[in-house]
């Protein structure tokens, strides 16, 4: 027997074995630590752009200068996410958890430390670097929470609640600070209302930390779902033949990266992910500063602006909870992308014309509609790539796919902000809606295999069969 064929028979013996399947009430405990840790997340990427002429004054810099504060996380995403990618898997997700909420702390830290005095935007482009490294990690959570920790009929759900934090966060911080600082801001009231904000959310992010340190494990005592015991067996056999190194994960991780790459499904998948994502996240950059080049005689634009992206945000939560639902009953997965990329593809458009025609309705009506579709949408990408590439670790997976998101949150800002300047409102809310239309074909033509649900069907029948033989 050769030694391939002595592999696949161990393999075998443990695929026998039965592994107890059974979900811990911990698990709610983690998902709340984990949504929260990316609604403070969420909050801290919102908060610049609607106040942007504050920054600008507060700071004496350019508008272009404070996107940097949210763009400097994208760069720490394309220059280090494959690198995090192997450090993460290694430390496993207690304490990737407690990496998040660490760096979250000290990021908001240093930005406090920032806007006590006027000079401080060198350091608080640094804090805002620290919170591209929490970044990197808080996207590798959702997945890993909702795998590891809960069972097949909830995994959507846990998702879902993830997508929600974010959403939260990102509406709250849209909101808020157009309430606090006035379109036309004192300098001494501004300093009071940012070292105010961003101290009390060092302090969030303090006691955050504290909880992950207590309450979050590395995983319940036995898997919640089929797909998952048959993961835990595949990895055990694999560390029981492999020396558990960085070289042996950097050659895992290379060859799930070969692998993928040869996946034209993944590709497809990998780059809809990383091009509708930001396009909400682009209107919290620009919209306030397209509104003012538009309509430059208007007056309360930041607090409008502000209004309607907490809506938008809001909204954005609303569709992660009819996602999640949804896709845990049909497990149309393909369809619920389509149908949330061709909406979204429409809100895209409402906004254009609404620039176009110059009606502030229009616009806003596009923008609050446009939280809605991508809250549905990105939940209905994360299970898409969670099928297509099963049974790859979903660290791994997600850790790539938020290098194409750190290339599409560094591309939307940087050419809108350049297509503003140059040709104008119009055609810089253009380039979104033309992406979005390639997405939506994309789409259309795709024909993915649902590998994770397949496996779950399997095991499930297996299951019973034993049963009957009993």
């Amino acid at each position: 027997m050769s030694e391939e064929e002595r592999e696949h028979s161990d393999y075998s013996d443990d695929e026998n074995e039965e592994v107890p399947i059974q979900a811990y009430s911990r698990r709610w405990v983690v998902l709340s630590i984990a949504a929260f840790a990316i609604a403070l997340r969420g909050y801290n990427q919102s908060c610049y752009g609607p106040i942007n002429n504050a920054y600008t004054e507060y700071f004496k810099v350019e508008p272009w200068q404070v996107d940097w504060l949210v763009v400097i996380q994208s760069v720490i995403f394309l220059t280090v996410a494959l690198p995090m990618t192997l450090l993460i898997t290694r430390l496993g997700y207690r304490l990737s958890v407690i990496l998040i909420t660490t760096t979250l702390t000290l990021g908001f830290t240093l930005t406090t430390a920032a806007v006590s005095w006027r000079g401080g935007f060198g350091m608080m482009l640094s804090g805002q670097a620290v919170m591209g490294f929490s970044n990197i990690v808080s996207w590798s959570i959702p997945p890993a929470t909702a795998a590891i920790w809960f069972p097949r009929n909830e995994v959507a759900t846990a998702v879902a609640i993830q997508v929600v934090g974010r959403g939260v966060g990102e509406a709250i911080g849209s909101f808020l600070p157009t309430y606090i600082i006035s379109e036309k801001p004192d300098m001494s009231n501004t300093q009071v209302s940012l070292v105010t904000m961003f101290g009390i959310l060092s302090g969030l992010a303090f006691f955050l930390a504290l909880f992950a340190m207590f309450f979050v494990k590395n995983s319940p005592p036995t898997p919640p779902s089929e797909a998952q015991a048959k993961l835990i067996r595949v990895n055990d056999f694999k560390q029981k033949r492999e020396e558990s190194s960085l070289r042996s994960t950097w050659d895992t991780f290379a060859s799930v990266v070969q692998s993928l790459f040869r996946d034209k499904i993944f590709i497809a998948v990998w780059f809809v992910f990383g091009a509708v994502n930001p396009i909400l996240r682009n209107n919290n950059v620009l919209l306030t500063s397209m509104l003012h080049h538009r309509f430059n005689s208007k007056t309360k634009i930041n607090a409008q602006a502000g209004i309607v992206l907490l809506v938008a945000w809001c909204m954005y939560t609303v569709g992660g909870f009819i996602a999640g639902p949804l896709i845990t009953k049909t497990k149309r997965y393909k369809t619920m992308v389509f149908l949330s990329v061709f909406l979204l593809l429409l809100s895209c458009v409402v906004i254009l014309v609404g620039v176009k025609v110059k009606n502030l309705d229009v616009i806003y009506a596009g923008v609050m509609t446009q939280g809605l579709f991508i809250g549905m949408a990105n939940t209905s990408l994360f299970e898409l790539l969670a099928e297509v590439t099963y049974p790859h670790p979903p660290m791994f997976v997600t850790m790539i796919s938020i290098v194409i998101l750190g290339m599409f949150r560094l591309i939307y800002p940087l050419v809108g902000r350049f297509i503003l300047k140059q040709f104008g409102a119009t055609w810089s809310t253009a380039f979104p809606t033309i992406l979005t239309a390639i997405c939506t074909l994309v789409i259309a033509l795709l024909k993915p295999e649902y590998k994770r649900e397949s496996t779950n069907q399997a095991m499930e029948y297996k299951t019973l069969i034993k049963k009957d033989l009993r």
